[in-house]
């Protein structure tokens, strides 16, 4: 009896076993193999990444931007051939990842969102072969894009241009900024810099709007049918706030203004007094119509600017605000928002950068759909008026640097102040046939020269101009 019953532990052992191996050979066979797949440390996972071919990113004519080169031994690298562009561009690293447009449309340029049923793809996957991604073309004008960095000449600050009235994206950039073929070997360096090159200043920098604010306080004035030509007594002395002193963009002798002529040298002291006889619902409607508590975005892009609170204005606030050195702040590409609403008679575009896709094994380029409806941002009259009111500050004001032969452009410079330190801003437009247009936002970091701002806003508006009126589009 004592023998038989330990053969049927024995047995029973023996079957626990057995069974035990049949339900790990299912696990393993079924569910196991997506589990180590899924490992962060499976070796085989980096090797599939690694060898990945994206697809290139071209610009608006079909400048190479971005591409895969594979060597003869298979090995894949992410080649930059205008590191200008990385603050459109971005960057991709098998180490640190995508930022950027890579970031934005990476399942497209991987190749993530094919579908799976195509013959290519399920021959690729049953044969190993690497991911191919599709292309994709930018509405960014790496002429414009060159043309920008010329004109920035190592100045630390950001600009973007629009074209109007569809709202594309033609260049971009953020300075200093970095060169996306060397950023493995110089990621630390670069990610500890005091300046932060990884910080995009168009769509991230919070910037004191300062003298910017007295076109959205101009087209109050029109609405309310403000005298624009009453002259304001010693309109040009600077204005104290504090421990501030906000001046003139340009140092004029004490003399009187009109709103007109204030506003073309963006003096503050009539806009302080314009602000008072407008009132505080005035006001704030005004800066709620021009959308400046609500920063534009570009579609798929991970970095944005954080939500802007809501403008609350009080008696006892309104003069710091209306000067532009309250708690509003606002972003270069805001600026241009509102620059291109202007030359678009009113109307707002909103911005956007993908132009097209194209598959792996396709020829022809498949055109993004962008029937984005315009914002209406003021009127069409009024806007006409502020074109023509900055067309005279480009000829008579502070913005004259920005004045270019045979190109028609309207502007406005002025300063902010940020605690210590001064910014130079110009925001403008140059028209084109055809009720079309460019509109440019130019942002210089620790600067007083408003006309150098003018300037490099005038370089760029001319640039994109020639070669919109060039291309027809």
């Amino acid at each position: 009896m004592t023998i038989a019953r330990e053969l049927n532990r024995l047995l029973a052992g023996v079957l626990v076993i057995f069974m035990l191996i049949a339900l790990s050979a299912a696990y393993w066979a079924i569910i196991g193999p997506d589990t180590i797949l899924r490992r962060e440390d499976n070796p085989r996972l980096v090797v599939a990444e690694a060898a990945i071919r994206r697809g290139s990113i071209v610009d608006r004519k079909g400048e190479t931007l971005a591409a895969s080169i594979v060597s003869p031994d298979n090995q894949v690298t992410r080649h930059y051939p205008h590191p200008e562009a990385s603050s459109v561009i971005g960057y991709s690293s098998l180490r640190y990842g995508v930022g950027g447009a890579e970031a934005a449309f990476n399942a497209t340029l991987r190749g993530d969102d094919l579908p799976a049923d195509t013959p290519d793809k399920i021959l690729a996957d049953l044969l190993h072969r690497p991911q191919v991604g599709s292309s994709i073309q930018l509405t960014l004008d790496i002429g414009v894009q060159q043309a920008m960095m010329e004109a920035m000449n190592g100045q630390t600050g950001a600009a973007v241009v629009l074209s109007v009235p569809n709202g594309e994206v033609l260049g971009l950039l953020s300075l200093p900024t970095y060169d996306p073929n060397t950023l493995d070997l110089e990621w630390d360096a670069l990610a500890s810099a005091p300046q932060k090159p990884f910080f995009n200043r168009v769509l991230q920098g919070q910037y004191q709007p300062g003298g910017t604010l007295q076109t959205p306080l101009m087209a109050a004035a029109l609405v309310a049918n403000q005298s624009l030509t009453e002259l304001t007594p010693d309109a040009t002395v600077p204005v104290q706030i504090d421990d501030l002193t906000v001046s003139c963009a340009l140092r004029l002798p004490v003399m009187e203004l009109s709103l007109r002529d204030a506003y073309a040298f963006a003096c503050p002291l009539p806009f302080e007094n314009l602000a008072q006889q407008l009132g505080v619902q005035a006001v704030t409607g005004a800066l709620e119509l021009l959308h400046l508590n609500e920063p534009p975005t570009l579609e798929g892009y991970t970095v944005q600017p954080p939500p802007a609170p809501p403008i609350q204005l009080q008696e006892d606030t309104l003069r710091k605000a209306v000067l532009g050195q309250g708690e509003m702040t606002v972003t270069p590409l805001q600026m241009a928002v509102m620059a291109a609403a202007v030359v678009n008679d009113g109307n707002a575009p909103e911005p956007y950068v993908l132009m097209a896709t194209r598959p792996p094994d396709a020829e022809n380029w498949k055109q993004i759909q962008q029937a984005r409806p315009t914002v209406p941002y003021m009127t069409e009259r009024t806007a006409r008026q502020l074109q023509d009111l900055m067309r005279n500050t480009v000829v008579n004001g502070a913005a004259l640097n920005a004045a270019r032969p045979g190109i028609d452009i309207g502007g406005h410079s002025a300063l902010a102040y940020s605690g210590t330190e001064i910014q130079s801003w110009f925001i403008g437009f140059a028209t084109l046939p055809g009720g079309r247009g460019v509109a440019a936002a130019v942002v210089l970091e620790n600067s007083d020269d408003p006309g150098l701002a003018a300037d490099i806003g005038g370089a760029i508006l001319s640039v994109a101009h020639q070669s919109l009126n060039q291309n027809g589009s």
